[in-house]
């Protein structure tokens, strides 16, 4: 399953991996001594090649602020959470410190940095899936792979401190795997390449951020008033304001070389903003009433937004537009 970026860049608004392969089939290849893991950031297990999208989550931070964790509770509903732990071998992801999504042409991956009971995960797995080929122990990383839904799906648990999952085109669980165990030593991730270690840097710390790179073609290059067309990645970010209850601070971020026409890209940045605030969308999850107004700024090389959004209503918003998506990336 695929996520359209479309959905990831409107989302944004408001908010390949290498090829290698399946493991060989029906394998099981067993070392004795376990070897470290480098799992934290978790984010550093996703590979830039051919990466449509990549958000990035701390579930435990968001769930100990009272701002996140109402609108969590509207988005997402406690039972949802628990049902996904029963059916994921007790895998909360409320409790991880860190959950990463990323979507592919064909494949999406989703890692989480949690506690795992290794044996429980597999049988779960297991019992989804219509078919299993094959299961190999390398290292310290257990991968599992068979059919589930009529798509191929790879579990990869990683010691007890992760567990990674992809479904579609093979890939990009195996290149998390190698970069976990440091074997990418000439490869660097996602957010440690270009184009989004420059959004990454821009955009700065929070506890959700979500990134698209460029190039955005055809009809992307359009969006946001033409600035995607010169863009080459894009950023955003959450937080819970430090100063106002039950508000986040919005951050939005186009990367690109904008040299003297910086002022002038700005000017349509916020203009862009303005005109989707006001769209059905918008309105929908209240942009069009923010909380603390719109700030643009620009240097040579980044253009950033800023704005102050009621958390109650974007919330309900997103609930009303995305619910339906959330639940089929949560339920792999």
């Amino acid at each position: 399953m695929t996520i359209p970026r479309r959905r990831v860049l409107a989302t944004l608004g408001v908010l390949s991996a290498a090829a290698c392969g399946v493991p060989p089939a029906r394998t099981s290849i067993v070392k004795e001594a376990p070897s470290p893991l480098f799992v934290d950031p978790l984010v550093d297990l996703v590979a830039i090649a051919r990466l449509a999208w990549l958000v990035q989550l701390r579930p435990r931070d968001l769930t100990s602020q009272p701002t996140f964790a109402r609108a969590i509770a509207t988005l997402i509903p406690a039972w949802r959470f628990d049902a996904l732990a029963e059916h994921h071998g007790g895998v909360d992801i409320r409790r991880a410190g860190e959950l990463v999504v990323a979507g592919y042409p064909e494949t999406t991956l989703v890692l989480a940095r949690v506690g795992v009971d290794g044996p429980r995960v597999e049988r779960a797995f297991s019992e989804r899936a219509a078919a299993v080929d094959g299961r190999s122990v390398e290292r310290s990383v257990t991968r599992v792979w068979g059919a589930a839904g009529g798509t191929h799906s790879q579990l990869a648990v990683f010691g007890r401190e992760a567990v990674g999952i992809e479904r579609g085109q093979p890939g990009p669980l195996s290149a998390a795997v190698y970069f976990a165990e440091k074997r990418l030593k000439r490869s660097a991730p996602a957010l440690r390449a270009e184009p989004l270690a420059a959004a990454a840097e821009a955009i700065g710390d929070a506890p959700i951020r979500a990134f698209a790179p460029g190039p955005f073609a055809e009809r992307w290059g359009a969006g946001l008033g033409g600035l995607l067309s010169a863009a080459t990645a894009a950023g955003a970010s959450l937080q819970a304001s430090s100063s106002r209850d039950n508000t986040f601070v919005a951050r939005f971020v186009l990367t690109g070389s904008w040299g003297n026409a910086a002022a002038a890209a700005a000017e349509r940045f916020g203009a862009a903003f303005d005109l989707f605030a006001n769209d059905p969308l918008g309105r929908l999850t209240g942009l069009d009433r923010p909380a603390t107004p719109c700030h643009v700024q620009a240097d040579s090389n980044a253009l950033k937004l800023e704005v102050g959004l009621d958390a109650e209503a974007l919330a309900r918003g997103l609930a009303a537009v995305t619910t339906g998506t959330l639940a089929d990336i949560l339920a792999l």
